[in-house]
């Protein structure tokens, strides 16, 4: 599953002012396993037959119990 957060890390001050809605770091994706719920980065997680989103070792679940 993806989740998009605010990673907002208040970067803004006297010199550098806030970007607002086009700051890169305002709607950041966040991956998460849909079995365990752990976060992954993006390229750790596969995409199982329904669309949901697995790692490995969950992936590797599903298709031991299918064996």
């Amino acid at each position: 599953m993806i989740k998009y957060k605010n990673d907002c890390c208040g970067c803004a001050n006297a010199t550098y002012p806030c970007l607002g809605s086009s700051c890169p770091k305002r709607n950041v994706p966040h991956y998460y396993c849909d079995e365990c719920g752990d976060e992954f980065d993006g390229e750790e997680l596969c995409i199982w037959d329904d669309d949901s989103h697995l790692c490995k070792e969950c992936l590797f679940d599903k298709y031991r119990s299918i064996l």
